[in-house]
Formats: C-alpha cells, structure tokens, sequence
C-alpha cells in the first residue's frame, strides 16, 4: 500500500471495533427507516431499492431481499471502517457530534444522485417507491442517517 494511504489510516483504527459499530449502526438506521415510513407514509425503503439495483423489477424474491439486506449491512460496516480509520480524528467535537456530521455529509454527498434515481430505477419508475427527489424523502434520509451516525459515533470511541 502506497505510503500516502499509510499515513491517512488512524494510529489507534480497531477494524473489529469499527465493523461491529458500524454493523450496529446500520441496525438502528433500519429502525428509523421503518418507523419513518410508519410515521410519514412515504414508502421509500432502501432494502427495495437495492432490489431493484440487483435487477428484481418488482422486489418480490427473498433470494434478492437477502441479497439487498447483505448489501445494507455490509456497507454500514464499510462506513463504520471509513469513519474509523480516517475521518473521524479529522472532525471536531464529541463523539456523537463526529458522528452526526459523517452521517449529515454522507446523505448530503450522497443526495445530489436523488433526481437520476428518480429518472433511471425501475422500481420508481414502475411506481413501487416513490420519488426519491422530494423533501419527504430528503428529512426521512436526513433523519436515517443522523440515527446512523450518532449510533456509529457513540459507538466506536476511546476506551474509557
């Protein structure tokens, strides 16, 4: 691994630590996104649209439900190792606030992709989730991925 990289990673990065935070993160933001949809009736779920991403045109096959909620967690661990190794001795304040703002920045960066999902995936197109590109769908996210990140936060810190 090239040296530069070397010197991004964290000194004190526990993977273990990190993918298990980030596992359990991803828990709790699969809680907000089904009470959110509960609470809003505004039914975008990000299991249904991984999905339609795996080519299941009408999300009925438990084969790509299984596949869709393996790809969920396994990127909330990916982000738990992100977070971990590199950015979160970048960012100020405690622990929970560190993990708020990678949560806020992730949806943020993330969100300038809503207008093409709105236009490109099948299942929005076929009317089985609901546009992504409105502001229901934005606070919904919003709210997802701060549960996510304060969890993450919270969760992988110093030992006391």
């Amino acid at each position: 691994m090239p040296a530069f990289f070397i010197q991004l990673l964290d000194k004190k990065w526990r993977p273990g630590r990190a993918a298990a935070a980030g596992l359990t993160a991803t828990a709790a933001y699969s809680v907000a996104m089904e009470t959110d949809q509960y609470i809003t009736g505004n039914r975008f779920n990000d299991i249904v649209f991984l999905q339609g991403l795996l080519g299941d045109k009408d999300a009925s096959s438990k084969r790509s439900a299984g596949l869709a909620w393996g790809l969920h967690f396994f990127t909330g661990a990916m982000l738990g190792e992100i977070y971990a190794a590199v950015v979160k001795r970048l960012l100020p304040g405690p622990d929970w606030l560190k993990g708020a703002i990678f949560g806020g920045g992730f949806i943020a960066a993330a969100w300038t992709l809503s207008p093409f999902v709105d236009r490109y995936h099948p299942l929005v197109k076929n009317g089985r989730l609901p546009h992504l590109a409105t502001w229901t769908s934005f606070w919904q996210n919003v709210l997802r991925h701060l549960v996510f990140g304060i969890t993450l936060g919270l969760l992988y810190r110093e030992r006391q």
